[in-house]
C-alpha cells in the first residue's frame, strides 16, 4: 500500500504546477455544481417524485456535460494565462490568474443562489435577465433585496467581505506555483492542448453538432429538465448564442405573405414595400374627437385568477373582485396570450407591437435604437401628448433610455413620485395604490388627447403588501404570497377607478388593462401563456367576453382603432374590435430558446436550436401527439411560428420596421 501510495506521490510531482492549481478549482467548481443540482433535486422532490431512478441519474449525467461547458467558459482562458511560462515568473501575474477563479468561484455561489430562487418563483433558469450579475442594473436589485430582508443581506455582504479578502489573501501567502525554468517545456506545449479541451468541454463533446439547451428536453417532466440545466448555461446561451436553427428559416418573401394574410384586418390598409408591415388605419369616423387612451400594464397578472379566464376563487376567496366587476362592464379577452415570459419581451410587443427575438431581449441587442412605430410616436400623429409612469427606477433595464427613443413625452418614476412627499416606498419602488394615485393626479392635469402608459410593480417578487390587512391567504395555500400582492393590485386598481369614474376625463377615456406575462408559478403550459387583456370605457365599448385568441401584439391596432384619424403605423398584430365574429384568432410568442404558436385549443412549442417540437391542449401540462395525429395542421401552425420569427428578424436587422418620417411623405412612392 505505502508503495502504490508513493508511486502515486511521484506521478503528482510531476505534474505541472499551474495544472495543479487549477485542477484543484477545476474540482472545486465541479462539485459545487453537482451539489447545486442536487439542492434542486431536493427542492423540486414533489414534481419528480413519480420519476424512476434511472432518468434522475440520466439526468445528472446530462448535467454533467452543462457543468463542464460551464467550468471551460469560466476557468479555460484562466488556464490558457496560466501556460505563459515567462510572465509566470512575476509573482504579480501568477498570484493574479491564480487568485482570479476565487473571485469568479464567489460570484458563481451568489448566481446559483439567484437562479435557485429564481426558479422557484418562475419555474425556469435564469436568462439573459443574470446578465444584471455582471451590469450596473446589480446595484438596482441589491437596493430592492436590502428592503425585502435587510439583516440576510447584510449577513451576506459581510460573509463575502471577508472571506473573499480572507481566501485571496490566503492564496497569496502560499503562492503554490513555485516557478522554474524545468517547468517551460510543461507548460507552453499546454497552449493548444487547452484550446482543444476548452472548445470540445464547450461544445459539450465530439458529437457532430455543439452542445444546446434543448438537449436537457428528454423528458414529459419539464421539472426533470431542468434539473440537467444549471442557470449559468441558460445565460451564457441566451447572452451570446443568437443561432437558430436550420429547419427555422423561411424566406423574407414568404415570411412575409404569411404574416400579411395573418394580420390583415379591413380598417387598415398595407402602404409601403419598403417598410413592408406599414399599414395606414382607415377610420369609420373623421369628424369626432379623440378620446384619451389610458394603458395599465399589469406586472406578472396570470389570468387563471380572473373570471372568467378561471374561476377567479381560491381558497372560498374572490382574489380580484374589482377587476371582476370591470370585467363584466367591458370587453375581456379570456385566452390572450403573452408573447413572451419577461417584461421586456411584453413592454416590446405591447407598446411597439413588434415581438421580442428568442435569447436575448431586442431591449438589450442593438436594434434596440431602432425606428419603431410605438404607441407613442403613433398617437402623436393624432395629437396626443404622451406620459409614461413606473413605480420603480426607470434607469433599470435601461427603461429611460427606452421611452425616450419611442417618442414618449414625459417620463415619470419613482423621482417623481417622491417629489410629492406623500408615499412609502416597497421592495422595487412605490406600492401600485401609491403609483396608480399619482397617474390620477397626472391626467386630472394633462391636456387632452393624453396617452397614458403605467407599469405596476407590487405583483413582482417578493409579492410585498403595504400592510397586512390585504394579506387574505394564509401561508397554507399555494403562492399565498403572490396572491395576497394580486388582490392588493386588484384593491388598488378599483380605488383609481372610483377616483377615475368621478372625473372629468372619464367619459371620453378608454382604458386598457393588460398583462406583461404570468407570474409563470405552479402553472400548465396554458395557464403561463394567458394573460389578461381588457377593454373599458362605457361609452365607447359595449360589455362582451371574447373567446377569440390573440396576444399583446394585437394591442396597438386594437388602441388605433379608438382613433378617429388616419395614422399611420407598423404592427405584427390585428385589431380585436374588427374582426369577423367567427375569426377564431391566433397568437404567436417567443422567449428563452423557444418559439412557438396558439391556434384552435393547441398550444405548439418548437425549440429554436434544434428539430424538437412539443404541443399542449388548453388544459394539461403534458405533451400530447397532435403533430402525429394532425400532421397537416401542425405543419401550418409551426410555418406561422416561422415565418413571424424569420420576418421579426430580418425587419430588425435591416432596421425596416418603421420610417423616420411620420405623415404623407412616409407614403410617398418614393419610398415604395
Amino acid at each position: 500500500m505505502s508503495l502504490l501510495f508513493l508511486r502515486a506521490r511521484a506521478l503528482y510531482e510531476k505534474i505541472p504546477p499551474n495544472i495543479k492549481i487549477l485542477g484543484s478549482y477545476f474540482l472545486l467548481f465541479f462539485l459545487t455544481l453537482f451539489m447545486a443540482r442536487v439542492a434542486f433535486r431536493l427542492d423540486n422532490y414533489d414534481k419528480i417524485a413519480g420519476e424512476s431512478f434511472s432518468k434522475i441519474l440520466l439526468a445528472f449525467g446530462l448535467g454533467s456535460r452543462f457543468d463542464l461547458a460551464v467550468i471551460a467558459i469560466l476557468l479555460g482562458w484562466i488556464w490558457l494565462l496560466s501556460c505563459i511560462h515567462y510572465l509566470n515568473r512575476l509573482r504579480f501575474y501568477r498570484l493574479t490568474w491564480g487568485a482570479l477563479p476565487i473571485l469568479i468561484y464567489f460570484w458563481m455561489i451568489g448566481y446559483l443562489v439567484a437562479d435557485f430562487v429564481y426558479y422557484r418563483e418562475s419555474n425556469k433558469h435564469l436568462g439573459y435577465e443574470g446578465s444584471l450579475f455582471l451590469t450596473g442594473d446589480f446595484f438596482v436589485v441589491l437596493k430592492s433585496a436590502i428592503r425585502h430582508d435587510s439583516l440576510l443581506i447584510a449577513i451576506s455582504l459581510l460573509a463575502v467581505l471577508i472571506l473573499l479578502p480572507y481566501s485571496i489573501n490566503r492564496f497569496a501567502k502560499m503562492d503554490p506555483y513555485k516557478w522554474s525554468k524545468s517547468t517551460k517545456q510543461m507548460e507552453y506545449p499546454q497552449i493548444p492542448l487547452v484550446i482543444i479541451i476548452v472548445f470540445v468541454l464547450i461544445r459539450g463533446g465530439f458529437q457532430s453538432r455543439p452542445l444546446r439547451v434543448s438537449d436537457a428536453v428528454f423528458s414529459d417532466n419539464r421539472a426533470l429538465n431542468c434539473l440537467s440545466m444549471n442557470g449559468i448555461y441558460t445565460m451564457v446561451t441566451d447572452m451570446f448564442n443568437q443561432s437558430v436553427n436550420r429547419d427555422l428559416r423561411m424566406s423574407k418573401l414568404r415570411s412575409l405573405n404569411i404574416v400579411k394574410d395573418k394580420i390583415s384586418y379591413p380598417s387598415s390598409r398595407f402602404i409601403n414595400d419598403s417598410f413592408p408591415l406599414m399599414r395606414e388605419t382607415i377610420p369609420k369616423e373623421t369628424n369626432k374627437k379623440n378620446p384619451n387612451i389610458v394603458i395599465i400594464m399589469l406586472e406578472s397578472w396570470t389570468g387563471k385568477f380572473l373570471k372568467p379566464s378561471g374561476s377567479g376563487i381560491v381558497d372560498g376567496k374572490e382574489v380580484t373582485p374589482e377587476m371582476n366587476k370591470l370585467i363584466r362592464q367591458g370587453r375581456f379577452f379570456e385566452h390572450f396570450i403573452a408573447t413572451g415570459g419577461r417584461t421586456a419581451n411584453g413592454l416590446l410587443s405591447t407598446l411597439t407591437g413588434i415581438p421580442d427575438l428568442p435569447g436575448l431581449t431586442v431591449l438589450r441587442r442593438q436594434e434596440v435604437v431602432n425606428k419603431f412605430s410605438s404607441v407613442a410616436s403613433v398617437l402623436k400623429q393624432g395629437g396626443y401628448e404622451s406620459y409614461f409612469l413606473y413605480g420603480g427606477d426607470i434607469t433599470f433595464d435601461n427603461m429611460n433610455v427606452l421611452f425616450k427613443n419611442w417618442g414618449f413625452d414625459h417620463i415619470l418614476d419613482q423621482e417623481n413620485i417622491k417629489s410629492a412627499g406623500k408615499y412609502e416606498t416597497g421592495d422595487w419602488g412605490y406600492f401600485d395604490g401609491d403609483t396608480l394615485q399619482h397617474l390620477h393626479e397626472q391626467m386630472m392635469e394633462a391636456r387632452s388627447p393624453f396617452l397614458m402608459v403605467s407599469l405596476t410593480l407590487t405583483t413582482h417578487y417578493p409579492y410585498r403588501t403595504p400592510n397586512k390587512s390585504f394579506d387574505i391567504f394564509s401561508s397554507n395555500v399555494t403562492d399565498y404570497d403572490y396572491l395576497n400582492s394580486l388582490h392588493y393590485a386588484d384593491w388598488a386598481i378599483g380605488q383609481f377607478m372610483e377616483k377615475a369614474k368621478s372625473s372629468p376625463y372619464f367619459e371620453d377615456t378608454v382604458f386598457f388593462f393588460v398583462a406583461d406575462h404570468s407570474h409563470h408559478k405552479h402553472l400548465e403550459p396554458f395557464e403561463d401563456r394567458n394573460i389578461p387583456f381588457l377593454i373599458y370605457s362605457p361609452k365607447h365599448v359595449k360589455p362582451a367576453t371574447e373567446a377569440t385568441i390573440a396576444s399583446q401584439l394585437d394591442v396597438i391596432p386594437t388602441v388605433l382603432g379608438f382613433v378617429n384619424k388616419s395614422v399611420k403605423f407598423s404592427s405584427m398584430g390585428r385589431n380585436l374590435l374588427d374582426l369577423d365574429k367567427n375569426d377564431p384568432g391566433f397568437a404567436y410568442f417567443a422567449f428563452g430558446n423557444l418559439i412557438g404558436w396558439v391556434d384552435k385549443d393547441i398550444l405548439l412549442y418548437h425549440f429554436v436550436d434544434s428539430e424538437k417540437k412539443h404541443t399542449y391542449s388548453m388544459e394539461g401540462d403534458k405533451p400530447n401527439s397532435y403533430c402525429e395525429e394532425h400532421s397537416l395542421e401542425c405543419k401550418m401552425d409551426d410555418n406561422n411560428a416561422k415565418a413571424f420569427l424569420n420576418l421579426s428578424e430580418n425587419l430588425l436587422e435591416k432596421n425596416q420596421i418603421f420610417p423616420e418620417m411620420i405623415g404623407a411623405e412616409a407614403s410617398n412612392s418614393a419610398y415604395h
